[in-house]
């Protein structure tokens, strides 16, 4: 039984897995991590695939937790079908190598994947699975508090994207959706012209997959923990 672990910027997510199907999924802030071992005593793990961009305490509290050896899980030049164009894969995020590990099982097509969360990544993948690089920028939270904390009078709760914002809350949620969204879409028509085919699938994931879905263009879909799906790729082909 194979325990799969996403420490991310902000959380822990995790699944535990039978070979099947899912057993139990879930997550945790940094400071829950405490919890964790009670939650995975219920299972008879005897694998355990993790990835961490989290600071190097919250990567030791996860192997404190777990009952047997962690594998932790890097970006590689060459796996799962994908040829990895970043020039010293050592400096990729594992979270975003396996977002697109997870991505290419999904579509036939070129692919955007987007993970929205305290950050936001865009990683642009080709039908052949060319890995040519991908984008890095503050996510929505994280847009509104450098806002809040670099400006005199913007310290205040976001509102609702709508069109034309006709308040300062309203503002800036439109003002962060908006960056966000044009960012995903930019990179669609990037690869679309480096390609010369019909513009990319998008596929979303992320705790904040929910905020710009639904203003991307279509084909879009929203998947959830691609993280852990891309973990579990690579646990099976071990």
């Amino acid at each position: 039984m194979k325990l799969l672990i996403d420490a991310g910027n902000s959380r822990i997510k995790w699944g535990v897995h039978d070979g099947s199907a899912w057993l139990a999924q879930g997550a945790v802030w940094h400071d829950e991590i405490a919890q964790l071992a009670e939650m995975w005593q219920r299972w008879p793990v005897d694998q355990v695939y993790a990835s961490s961009v989290a600071r190097e305490d919250v990567r030791l509290g996860v192997e404190t937790a777990v009952p047997v050896r962690v594998c932790w899980v890097e970006a590689q030049k060459d796996g799962g079908g994908i040829h990895n164009h970043y020039h010293d894969p050592r400096q990729m995020g594992a979270d975003r190598w396996l977002a697109v590990l997870a991505a290419k099982k999904l579509t036939t097509r070129d692919v955007i994947v987007v993970c929205a969360g305290t950050a936001l990544t865009i990683e642009s993948l080709t039908l052949e699975g060319d890995y040519l690089g991908g984008l890095i920028l503050p996510g929505y939270r994280t847009m509104l508090d450098s806002l809040a904390q670099a400006t005199a009078r913007l310290d205040q709760p976001a509102g609702q994207r709508v069109d034309f914002p006709q308040c300062t809350e309203d503002a800036l949620a439109s003002g962060a959706v908006e960056g966000l969204v044009g960012a995903v879409e930019r990179a669609r028509i990037r690869l679309s012209d480096r390609t010369l085919r019909a513009l990319p699938e998008v596929i979303v994931t992320g705790g904040d997959a929910s905020l710009i879905g639904p203003w991307l263009a279509s084909p879009a879909k929203i998947v959830d923990n691609l993280v852990l799906l891309g973990l579990l790729e690579v646990a099976n082909a071990s």
